[in-house]
C-alpha cells in the first residue's frame, strides 16, 4: 500500500481508468509522426511500433503466464516481427494489415471469449484495439496520400 493508502498499481494508471481516451490519445500521437517521415522513414517506423507493440503480449505471459502462452506469445510476437519485416522491406499495404491483425489478436484475449491465452488486464483489450485501429486507418489515409500505397 501507498502513503495514501491505495494498493500500488491496482488501476492507478490513467490508462486503466481511462482506456478509451488514452487509447485514442496514444493512437494519434503514434500515428503523427506519419504526417511529417520521409515515406522509408515512415514504413519503417510503424514497421517498428507493430513489433514493439505486439511483444507487449509476450510480456504479460512472462508476468502471468504458464510456459505454454509465453511459447504462443513469444511466437505470435515473432509472427507480427516478420509481418514488419516483411511491410518494410517488400510491402507497405501489408504493415496497415498487420494492425488490423493485431486488432483482432487483441481480441482474442478478451477474457469474455474464454480463449485459452495469457491472462491480460480487462482495460488493456479496448486500449490496444482503438490504438491498432486508429494507426491502421491512417497509415491507409496518410500512406495513400503520400503514395506509399
Amino acid at each position: 500500500m501507498s502513503a495514501a493508502g491505495h494498493a500500488v498499481g491496482v488501476n492507478s494508471s490513467v490508462f486503466a481508468r481511462r482506456p478509451v481516451l488514452t487509447g485514442i490519445i496514444v493512437g494519434v500521437v503514434t500515428l503523427a509522426p506519419h504526417l511529417f517521415l520521409k515515406p522509408e522513414a515512415a514504413v519503417g517506423y510503424a514497421a517498428v511500433v507493430i513489433a514493439m507493440i505486439a511483444g507487449v503480449y509476450f510480456g504479460f505471459a512472462v508476468m502471468n503466464g504458464s510456459p505454454r502462452d509465453q511459447m504462443v506469445e513469444f511466437n505470435v510476437a515473432g509472427l507480427f516481427a516478420i509481418a514488419g519485416l516483411l511491410g518494410f522491406l517488400l510491402w507497405p499495404v501489408l504493415l496497415p494489415i498487420a494492425y488490423f491483425a493485431h486488432a483482432t489478436w487483441d481480441f482474442a484475449h478478451h477474457n469474455r471469449l474464454r480463449s485459452p491465452l495469457v491472462s491480460i488486464p480487462a482495460w488493456y483489450v479496448p486500449w490496444c484495439v482503438i490504438i491498432d485501429v486508429i494507426v491502421g486507418v491512417g497509415l491507409i489515409v496518410i500512406w495513400r496520400g503520400h503514395g506509399i500505397i
